[in-house]
């Protein structure tokens, strides 16, 4: 009788942890969340951004989270993003005045499953992020004034910034160095004229 007990205890301490597996995989993968239809800011005066404004507080708001913004053309951004040297995401940003979306378009070692439309569940935070950073720069820009907000993208010294941010973030996300050199070392390169 004790056997069958202790074998009927196995039984359930598999299944248990068989479960438990299960909602473990689950876990990883959500549904790819596309964010479409974003309200861009008026300015404080009620009057909109020039597209070419949204455009580059987009592109700004994307260099902030480190991610590598490419102006497309016809209103369209890519953007991309290397994490640990290994997980790529690269996403599509489609802008207007008013409104703008951010859509999944490309991922390596994201497990990604095309049928099922999910990802990796890091995937969505990663993107509300840059959402954030976003509306952050539209925000803080709503009290400029019209024609104020520009960045020249010729200009030499933040391009060898911007590389340099990126070539931390490589560092930090390899190991090579702590995230607090990492924001230390960030705050000098963005402190610089």
């Amino acid at each position: 009788m004790i056997n069958q007990d202790s074998g009927t205890m196995k039984r359930v301490v598999f299944l248990v942890v068989l479960v438990a597996s299960i909602a473990f995989v689950r876990a990883e993968a959500a549904r790819v969340e596309n964010l479409e239809g974003l309200a861009i800011p008026s300015r404080t005066d009620g009057t909109q951004f020039s597209l070419e404004e949204v455009r580059t507080l987009i592109m700004k708001g994307c260099a902030e989270r480190e991610w590598k913004p490419e102006y497309e053309g016809e209103s369209v951004i890519t953007c991309s993003i290397l994490v640990r040297g290994r997980h790529f995401v690269k996403v599509e940003i489609p802008f207007s005045e008013t409104d703008y979306s951010i859509l999944y378009l490309d991922s390596e070692e994201m497990d990604y499953n095309p049928n099922k439309q999910t990802i990796h569940r890091k995937y969505n935070g990663w993107v509300n992020n840059l959402r954030l950073m976003i509306n952050h720069q539209l925000t803080d820009a709503t009290d400029k004034p019209a024609g104020s907000i520009a960045i020249d993208a010729s200009d030499d010294a933040d391009a060898e910034r911007y590389e340099a941010l990126l070539k931390l973030g490589e560092l930090r996300d390899k190991g090579l160095i702590s995230d607090e050199e990492f924001e230390a070392e960030k705050a000098k390169l963005l402190s610089q004229d």
